[in-house]
């Protein structure tokens, strides 16, 4: 799902510096309850839009529910959903900078009223946006650095049944995973060179005994099946390119309590392993897939 480019860019510069100044001083939000109301009060006040909030370790969650959230004609974001969540979103953010708990996530979960069970997740790093604000990086970079998942979720029904929702804290290894995954996904889907060559039809990682574990299952469409079952470089380049992205991610965020990367291509069975002292060298690799 393509996201308006607005929602990327939806915290801007000035409100970095009001929620950052106001860090630097007594919190706004002096207590985890506080945080929470602030959220809501926020969102009713300078929005209009109702939500709900709560804090899990060191993430802090809300919950909107927004009728039409979906163009049911084409299950994209509608202009004025978007428009709402961009309010949420910079709500978050200035209570997530401003309070006297440590945030490390914040997460913003909205469900569509007309198709009962569809979310769609929205989580930033609070790292990305202090950065962002120093100018450590790029404004292109810091909208890549927002993990976003359009799901299915039963549990959302009972969820409206019961006024309940649920907010799992946010790990880095995970939101790490979730992003790779997701650049994945999105390098076969527009890099010219592989756009209607290759068929992406899962990736997902995860941190499992210190590895970084990535199952994709990846193929080359337009080929005899001799060639696809049997074929030469693009078996190799495939697997190179994922290590390059989830080695760029890693070394991105810096994270060190990890051993190595491996990397498995259901389609053809090939594996690729990347020991931890190698992913600078990965990630620099040029690729040119044929």
């Amino acid at each position: 799902m393509k996201l308006n480019k607005s929602l990327l860019y939806a915290i801007t510069l000035s409100l970095f510096v009001f929620a950052t100044l106001q860090q630097g001083c007594t919190p706004t939000y002096p207590t985890q309850a506080d945080m929470i109301e602030g959220v809501k009060r926020l969102c009713k006040d300078e929005y209009g839009t109702e939500v709900k909030a709560k804090i899990s370790g060191k993430t802090i969650g809300v919950y909107m529910p927004i009728k039409g959230l979906f163009n049911l004609k084409n299950m994209q974001l509608s202009k004025k959903a978007l428009e709402k969540v961009d309010g949420v979103m910079l709500s978050v953010s200035r209570v997530a900078l401003s309070g006297s708990k440590e945030i490390d996530f914040y997460t913003v979960v909205t469900a569509d009223e007309d198709v009962p069970g569809a979310e769609v997740i929205l989580t930033r790093y609070v790292m990305d946006l202090r950065r962002f604000y120093f100018r450590d990086i790029s404004r292109g970079e810091f909208a890549k650095r927002m993990v976003v998942d359009v799901r299915f979720n039963p549990q959302a029904i009972i969820d409206r049944w019961t006024g309940e929702f649920t907010v799992d804290e946010v790990k880095l290894e995970d939101f790490i995973c979730q992003q790779a995954s997701r650049m994945i996904t999105d390098e076969f889907g527009t890099n010219g060179d592989l756009v209607g060559k290759f068929k992406v039809a899962e990736c997902i990682g995860r941190l499992q005994n210190r590895i970084f574990v990535f199952n994709v299952d990846i193929a080359r469409e337009g080929l005899p099946m001799s060639e696809l079952i049997h074929g030469k470089g693009w078996h190799k380049d495939v697997l190179l390119i994922c290590g390059k992205i989830i080695s760029h991610v890693i070394w991105a965020y810096s994270y060190k309590d990890f051993d190595r990367i491996s990397i498995a291509n259901k389609f053809d069975n090939k594996i690729l392993e990347i020991e931890k002292k190698d992913i600078n060298r990965y990630r620099k690799r040029k690729i040119k897939m044929e």
